[in-house]
C-alpha cells in the first residue's frame, strides 16, 4: 500500500507542473483575463500544494529482507517493499538492524526483543517523533539493546511495555540538548544506560500504567557533562554510575519515587522531596554521599535509608519550606548523616518531628551537633579490623557510645574496659563481625541482644571478662574459662550456658584431661554426695551442663577452656540450685553448686539471699568453700563468710556448700556485678570494720593459714556465718579452736570481739610431721589490727613466748603434731611475760559426746578445777595432773546448763563459762 501511495504522488507531481505550464501558456496569450498579481497568487496556490505532496511523511518496516538481508539500515531490500522510513517517518523495527550511517527518523517502534548496532559509530537522530513517543518498546519479553549514538532533535517519551526491557549500551552517547528525557516504564525492568548521556533538559521519569520500572544508570554510564536535572513520580532511581554527576542537578522526587546511591561519591546535586502526590519518597544510600547539595522535604514525607557500612551522607544545607514534610531515618546510626557545617541548619523543632524507623521519639532524641551531624541514641563502629572500644577513630561519627545507646557492631572489637549500652547487635556473621571482652573488663547490655555467635569473653589465670545482660538474647555466646591444671591441682567451675556435655567435650578435647585408658572420658564432671566423690563423665554420654550446678574441671597444663551456647533464663530470671542431704557419712552434706552468670557475682548480695540455707541457716559451715589448689589456708579451700561480704564470686566459678536437710540457692540477677579478681585467691583485703589476724605454718615445701578476725557484734563463742570450720577432712596444717564453747571443730576462720586484740587467748592448733622443721608466724602483709597490739606465741610444752610482730618461731617437733593444747596465741596491749598468767593459755571446752570437760595445755604449778553452777555453787571439784597436757573432768553426772569452771593454782586462776548438754 505505501509502495503504491508513493508511485501516485510521483505520477501526480508529474502531472501537477505540466498543468503549471499550459496555465501559464495561457496566461501569456490573455493578458485580458487576469492582471499580473492575480497571477501570482494563484502561481503559490499551486506551488504549496506540489510542495505539500513532496513532503509527505514516509514510514517503514524493517525486517531484513525477512531474516535474509544484508543488517543494513541503508539497504531497501531490507524494509517491506524497499521503502525506508524517511527523516520524519516511524521506523518499525522487527529485526536486529545496523546504523551504518548517520540516519534521521521521526520514531521507532519496536516489536520484539532485537538490537541496534552501528559498527561504523553512527547517530540515529529523532526528528518528530511518534504521538508522544519517540522510541516505544513493545517487546514484551527480552532485552532490547541500543548500541549506536541517539541524537533527539524533538522532545518525546521512552516507553517500555509490560514485560519490555531496554539497555543502551556503553561507548556510545546520547545527546538531549535542551529537550531531555523523558521515560514511560510499564515494565517492572528498568531503562538501563551505560554509555554518556549529554544536555540540559529534564531527565524525568513519569508516572506510568504499568510496574514503574524506572531507570538504572549502570557503572559505565556518564553524566558528568549533563546540566539538566531529574524529576521520578512513583518511579525507581538507581544510581550505579561510578562518574560524578555534577553539583548542577537536582533530583526531583514524587509519590512513592525511589533513589538508591551504590556508588560512593558519584552524585553531588540536590535531592528535593516535591510537594505533588502524597506519598512517602524513599533515598537509600548504600555508599558514601560526602558531597551532595541541599536536602529540601517539602509537605510530602522522606524516608532517608543507610546500609550499614555507610559512614558519611553530607548535605551542604537544608533550605527551609513553608511546611516541612517528616523525614524518617531508617537504620540510621549516630555521625552518619551531616547537614551543614552548624547544630542550627536544622531546626530542633524540624528534628522533633523527625522519625526513626518509622517511630517518632521523644523530643530531643534527635538532635544537630555543632559540626552539623545529626545524633541519634544508635551508634555503629566502622570495619577495621582489629579496633578498640574505647577508641574514637572506632565508631562512625567519632563519638564512642554511651549507657543510653543503641550500638550496632560491623568490625572486629575488643573491650578494653568497662562498657555498658542499650541494645547491642552484630550484623552479619563472619569472621569479621565479632566483640571480645578482654580479662578483667566488661559489656554491659540493659537493652535486647543479637550476637550473631560472635560475642566471646575472655579470663587468664588471674583475672576475668564480664558479660551482663538484661534483656533478651538472640544467639551464642562463647566465654573462655580459665581451668587449673593437671596434675598442678583441678578448678571447680559452673558453666554460664545451657550446653550438652559431648559438645563442650568436643571443643576442648586438646584441653580437658582424658583418662588414659578410655580416652572419651574426662577430667569434668559433678560432685555425687551419695558416694562421696567426684564423677568423670564420658564425651559420648547424654549429661547435660546445667547453670547454678558445680563441676570439676581439670586441663592438661592449665589453660582455658570455652563455653558456647544460649544465655539460660534469656530475658534474664533467678537461677535456683537444690541442694541436699546424700547420704554419704562424710561428704553427703556437701553440695557443689557454681555462678550461672558470665560476670562477676556479688558475694555480700548471694550472702543475703542465701546465708539462711547454708548449713541449715546456723552453726559452724555456715560459709562457702572454694577450691584453691594450694593449701594456703591450711586446706586446700578457701572459705567466705559474712566477713567477705564486699568480695566477689569470679564468672564461672564452682564452691561448695553444706546443708543440713536439705533447700534451694537462688542466684539472682542483682547479684551480677563487675570486677577484675581472681577466684579464691589468698591475700585479699580485709573487709572495711573488720581487724585481720592472720596466722601461718610453713614447712620446707608448703604454707598454711588460718584467720582470726576481731569484729563488732561477735563473742568469743561460735558466730554463725562470720566463724567458719574448715572443709571436712580438709585441714592439714593449722587452725583454731574456739575461745569459749570450743566443740573440738577445726576452724579456718574464727571471729572475735572487736576489743579482744586488746586481751585475748587463742587455741591454736598444728599439724605438722615428728623431724620435719616448721615454722609458725604472723602474715604482716596482711594484718591490719593495730601496730600496738602484741602477738604472742606461747609453746607451752618448750615454755617459751615469741612475739610474732618481729619475729617468726622456728622448731623442730619430735614427736607428730595434731591437735591443740601446745600453742596458744595471746594478742594484748601490753607487754607479757612467762610470769604472767599462764592459766590463760590453757584451752578449756565441753565435749558433749562424752560428758566432758577438756583442759589442754601445760600446768607449772599444782592446779584444780572447780564447777560452780549459776547460783555460785560448787558442783564439782577435781586437782588436775601436772604431767599431762590434756585434763578430762567427768561431768556426766551434771545436767544440761550452762556452768562456770575456775582454774586454781597457788598464784593465778582463771574463769570460763562452758555449757552441758
Amino acid at each position: 500500500m505505501s509502495m503504491f501511495l508513493s508511485e501516485l504522488s510521483k505520477v501526480y507531481i508529474v502531472y501537477t507542473l505540466n498543468f503549471v505550464k499550459m496555465f501559464f501558456n495561457l496566461l501569456n496569450k490573455s493578458t485580458n483575463i487576469m492582471n499580473k498579481q492575480l497571477q501570482f497568487f494563484i502561481l503559490l496556490a499551486l506551488i504549496g500544494l506540489s510542495n505539500f505532496q513532496l513532503n509527505a511523511q514516509t514510514n517503514g518496516t524493517y525486517t531484513n529482507n525477512n531474516g535474509t538481508g544484508d543488517g543494513l539500515w541503508s539497504t531497501p531490500t531490507n524494509w517491506t517493499g524497499g521503502i525506508i522510513a524517511d527523516a520524519t517517518g516511524i521506523a518499525t523495527l522487527e529485526a536486529d538492524v545496523n546504523v551504518n550511517s548517520d540516519q534521521s527518523v521521526g520514531a521507532i517502534i519496536i516489536t520484539d526483543a532485537i538490537t541496534i548496532s552501528s559498527a561504523s559509530n553512527s547517530t540515529l537522530t529523532f526528528t518528530t517523533g511518534n504521538g508522544n513517543y519517540i522510541i516505544e518498546n513493545n517487546a514484551a519479553s527480552g532485552n532490547v539493546t541500543i548500541d549506536c549514538n541517539i541524537t533527539l532533535a524533538t522532545s518525546g517519551r521512552f516507553k517500555n511495555v509490560s514485560g519490555a526491557s531496554t539497555i543502551f549500551t556503553n561507548g556510545n552517547t546520547i545527546s538531549s540538548s535542551t529537550f531531555g528525557l523523558t521515560i514511560e516504564n510499564e515494565s517492572s525492568n528498568p531503562f538501563e544506560f551505560h554509555g554518556e548521556i549529554t544536555g540540559s533538559g529534564l531527565f524525568n521519569i513519569i508516572n506510568a500504567a504499568g510496574a514503574d520500572g524506572g531507570v538504572t544508570f549502570e557503572a559505565t554510564s556518564d553524566l558528568s557533562t549533563f546540566t539538566g536535572g531529574f524529576k521520578t513520580r512513583n518511579n525507581p532511581i538507581i544510581f550505579n554510575s561510578t562518574n560524578v554527576i555534577t553539583d548542577s542537578n537536582t533530583i526531583e522526587l514524587e509519590g512513592s519515587s525511589t533513589l538508591t546511591f551504590n556508588v560512593a561519591d558519584s552524585f553531588e546535586g540536590n535531592i528535593y522531596k516535591d510537594s505533588q502526590v502524597n506519598n512517602t519518597s524513599v533515598v537509600t544510600f548504600n555508599k558514601n554521599q560526602s558531597n551532595l547539595g541541599y536536602l529540601r522535604v517539602l509537605t510530602r514525607p522522606l524516608s532517608l535509608g543507610f546500609a550499614p557500612e555507610v559512614t558519611l551522607v553530607q548535605f551542604s544545607s537544608y533550605t527551609t519550606s513553608a511546611t516541612e514534610g517528616v523525614v524518617d531515618l531508617q537504620n540510621y546510626y549516630s555521625g552518619v548523616l551531616r547537614i551543614g557545617t552548624t547544630a542550627t541548619e536544622v531546626s530542633q523543632t524540624i528534628l522533633d518531628s523527625w522519625l526513626l524507623d518509622g517511630v517518632e521519639p521523644t523530643d530531643g532524641t534527635i538532635v544537630q551537633d555543632a559540626s552539623g551531624y545529626i545524633r541519634v541514641p544508635k551508634i555503629a563502629s566502622t570495619t577495621a579490623d582489629p579496633i578498640d572500644w574505647e577508641d574514637g577513630s572506632s565508631w562512625i561519627g567519632g563519638i564512642v557510645p554511651t549507657a543510653t545507646d543503641n550500638v550496632i557492631i560491623q568490625g572486629n572489637l575488643q573491650i578494653n574496659t568497662d562498657v555498658t549500652v542499650n541494645d547491642f547487635t552484630i550484623i552479619e556473621v563472619g569472621a569479621i563481625e565479632r566483640v571480645k571482652v578482654e580479662a578483667g573488663h566488661s559489656l554491659t547490655i540493659n537493652g535486647n541482644a543479637i550476637t550473631k555467635n560472635n560475642l566471646f569473653a575472655y579470663s587468664t589465670s588471674s583475672t576475668f571478662g564480664s558479660l551482663i545482660f538484661n534483656g533478651t538474647v538472640n544467639g551464642d555466646i562463647r566465654y573462655y574459662r580459665y581451668v587449673n591444671g593437671n596434675p598442678n591441682g583441678n578448678d571447680l567451675i559452673a558453666s554460664p550456658v545451657d550446653q550438652n556435655f559431648s559438645t563442650l567435650a568436643n571443643n576442648n578435647d586438646a584441653e580437658l584431661v582424658s583418662n588414659p585408658s578410655n580416652p572419651d572420658q574426662k577430667l569434668f564432671g559433678p560432685f555425687d554426695n551419695t558416694n562421696g566423690e567426684f564423677l568423670n563423665w564420658n564425651k559420648t554420654g547424654s549429661d547435660v551442663i546445667v547453670p547454678g550446678e558445680g563441676y570439676r574441671a581439670g586441663t592438661v597444663s592449665g589453660s582455658t577452656m570455652y563455653f558456647k551456647g544460649t544465655v539460660p533464663n534469656s530475658p534474664v530470671a533467678n537461677v535456683s540450685v537444690t541442694i541436699s542431704n546424700g547420704g554419704d557419712t562424710t561428704y553427703g552434706l556437701w553440695n557443689l553448686i557454681g555462678n550461672p552468670f558470665p560476670s562477676y557475682l556479688d558475694f555480700g548480695e548471694f550472702w543475703t539471699e542465701n546465708s539462711g540455707a547454708l548449713n541449715g541457716g546456723g552453726g559452724a559451715y555456715q560459709a562457702i568453700y572454694g577450691y584453691d589448689a594450694n593449701d594456703a589456708n591450711g586446706s586446700n579451700y578457701t572459705i567466705w563468710n559474712n566477713i567477705n561480704s564486699s568480695d566477689k564470686i569470679t564468672p564461672s566459678q564452682g564452691f561448695f556448700v553444706r546443708t543440713i536437710s536439705g533447700g534451694t540457692v537462688t542466684f539472682t540477677p542483682a547479684m551480677r556485678t563487675l570486677g577484675t579478681s581472681d577466684d579464691f585467691i589468698v591475700g585479699r583485703s580485709s573487709t572495711p570494720n573488720f581487724l585481720l589476724s592472720e596466722l601461718f605454718l610453713s614447712n620446707a615445701s608448703s604454707t598454711q593459714t588460718t584467720k582470726i578476725y576481731f569484729a563488732e557484734h561477735q563473742t568469743r563463742g561460735l558466730d554463725p556465718g562470720y566463724d567458719a570450720a574448715a572443709f571436712t577432712g580438709s585441714t592439714n596444717g593449722i587452725y583454731t579452736h574456739l575461745v569459749e564453747h570450743n566443740e573440738g571443730l577445726e576452724f579456718a576462720i574464727q571471729a572475735l570481739p572487736y576489743n579482744d586484740f586488746n586481751d585475748v587467748v587463742v587455741p591454736l592448733g598444728v599439724k605438722g610431721d615428728a623431724g620435719t622443721q616448721l615454722t609458725i608466724g604472723l602474715n604482716v602483709e596482711t594484718a591490719s589490727i593495730p601496730s600496738h597490739i602484741n602477738v604472742y606465741l606461747e609453746d607451752n610444752i618448750t615454755n617459751t613466748w615469741t612475739l610474732l610482730n618481729t619475729g617468726d618461731y622456728v622448731f623442730t617437733p619430735s614427736d607428730n603434731l595434731n591437735g591443740t593444747g601446745r600453742f596458744y596465741i595471746h594478742y594484748s596491749s601490753s607487754a607479757l611475760s612467762i610470769k604472767d598468767n599462764l592459766l590463760n593459755g590453757l584451752n578449756i571446752y565441753s565435749e558433749q559426746a562424752t560428758k566432758t570437760v577438756v583442759i589442754k595445755g601445760q600446768l607449772n604449778t599444782n592446779t584444780t578445777a572447780v564447777v560452780y553452777d549459776m547460783h555460785g555453787r560448787i558442783v564439782l571439784q577435781q586437782a588436775l595432773d601436772t604431767s599431762n597436757t590434756t585434763n578430762i573432768v567427768e561431768v556426766n553426772a551434771l545436767r544440761t546448763g550452762v556452768y562456770i569452771v575456775e582454774l586454781k593454782s597457788e598464784t593465778q586462776n582463771r574463769t570460763q563459762k562452758i555449757i552441758i548438754n
